[in-house]
């Protein structure tokens, strides 16, 4: 059975470009998923935390519409990231709600919760010829184990979902050094992307965001933030105020990752694939598994081993569909290159081999490309390739004035 696993597709972000909201994009994937016979959505679907919700499902729509071509008679499963994990929160309180409405026990309430639940009949009406399954916060293929990987925010030492994991762990321990679990992850995670997700979706919550996370830079740049977390929430919460009493915050828009994603762009994949590595020891998943698919971090990998001879985990990444660059010059912009370039997927076929995992990087031409051009004699500005319709246009590749393509999105249903 051939698995295809894509993640951080991030559409409607304010963050970057969505690649998969475009034509082209859609094209490329295309027959990546006619010759998959199932395919994982590893998190970060839609971008719930940079854009408000009726504005990420409708980009998301082209992309559905390719699914709806491709997958049909075939399985999707889908696992939340932390961008899109309000939809795990939503799906629990919707229970909480049928069982205090009802007061029936949740077997009689499975059916009418699962029609009522938004994300699962929203998939289920756009995707009706696909088995749809929805699981968290991993997913098993073989002798592979998946999970989204936002889990390894509270091992990156320093961030602030690290000194909440720590801090929560101290208090329930008595002080005591105690191993994580799930919910001790989960509650240093929630409060935070909650906290997005909420600020997200004001009133021109998009533009006010780009202020706070422009305010949160600052702070970490001359406050030393990060060492000091709780400032960090204040400021935000701060914020959030001065955007519902309608009072103008100074800072231009900028893009951060201090809450939302704390490896950025750029960064070496050395201290999140560690992180990682601490957070599979932790709830016991190196037992159960020898390979590990993850996502969140946009840092494609190929079965990277960590570990010594006896206990030697593996590790690949599905990195992003989402382009990002940073606001820095070309040196920056060339460890974007190697370390972030979106457009790549992993496959899992279990009859080939085997049936390890194998990175597909579909832009690799692309990044090649630019790379050269970035390290010729007569070198574009970095700073001007913004959108990746500009990265397009650097490599002279022409798009059609219609925006034809096979996959038309269509007109919300």
């Amino acid at each position: 059975m051939r698995w295809l696993i894509l993640s951080d597709t991030h559409l409607g972000a304010w963050t970057g470009d969505d690649l998969l909201s475009h034509p082209w994009a859609c094209d490329l994937l295309r027959p990546e998923l006619e010759r998959a016979d199932a395919a994982v959505l590893l998190g970060d679907f839609v971008d719930l935390l940079f854009a408000r919700t009726e504005r990420a499902f409708a980009r998301a729509e082209r992309f559905m519409e390719l699914l709806a071509q491709t997958m049909a008679g075939k399985r999707l499963v889908w696992l939340a990231g932390n961008h899109d994990h309000h939809v795990l929160v939503r799906r629990l309180e919707s229970l909480i709600e049928l069982r205090v409405a009802t007061g029936a026990p949740d077997e009689e309430l499975v059916e009418r919760w699962r029609a009522a639940f938004y994300f699962e009949a929203f998939l289920r009406r756009r995707l009706p010829e696909t088995e749809i399954e929805i699981a968290y916060p991993r997913y098993r293929i073989g002798d592979t184990l998946l999970s989204h990987g936002h889990y390894l925010d509270g091992e990156v030492r320093g961030s602030v979902p690290n000194r909440l994991l720590q801090g929560g762990i101290r208090i329930v321990a008595g002080g005591r050094e105690a191993t994580p679990s799930i919910e001790d992850y989960e509650a240093a995670l929630v409060p935070l992307t909650e906290l997005l997700y909420v600020q997200a979706q004001l009133p021109k919550g998009a533009e006010a965001e780009r202020r706070i996370q422009a305010e949160l830079r600052r702070i970490a740049r001359f406050a030393a933030a990060v060492a000091a977390p709780e400032r960090e929430l204040h400021r935000l919460g701060r914020s959030i105020v001065r955007r519902l009493r309608g009072l103008p915050d100074p800072q231009p828009p900028a893009a951060d990752y201090m809450l939302a994603r704390v490896v950025a762009p750029g960064s070496s994949v050395i201290a999140s694939l560690h992180a990682y590595g601490r957070v599979c020891r932790n709830l016991g998943w190196d037992r159960e598994a020898r390979w590990f698919v993850f996502a969140h971090t946009h840092q494609p990998l190929d079965g990277v081993r960590v570990g010594d001879a006896s206990r030697e985990l593996r590790f690949w990444n599905t990195g992003s569909w989402i382009y990002e660059p940073p606001s820095g010059g070309a040196r920056d912009y060339l460890r974007y290159l190697r370390h972030n370039w979106p457009g790549s997927v992993v496959v899992i076929d279990t009859d080939d081999g085997d049936g390890a995992p194998q990175l597909h990087e579909l832009l690799a031409a692309d990044r090649a490309a630019v790379r050269a051009r970035l390290r010729g004699a007569r070198r574009p500005d970095a700073s001007g390739l913004r959108c990746y319709e500009d990265v397009r246009r650097l490599l002279g590749q022409s798009q059609d004035p219609a925006g034809r393509s096979a996959v038309q999105a269509p007109a919300p249903r």
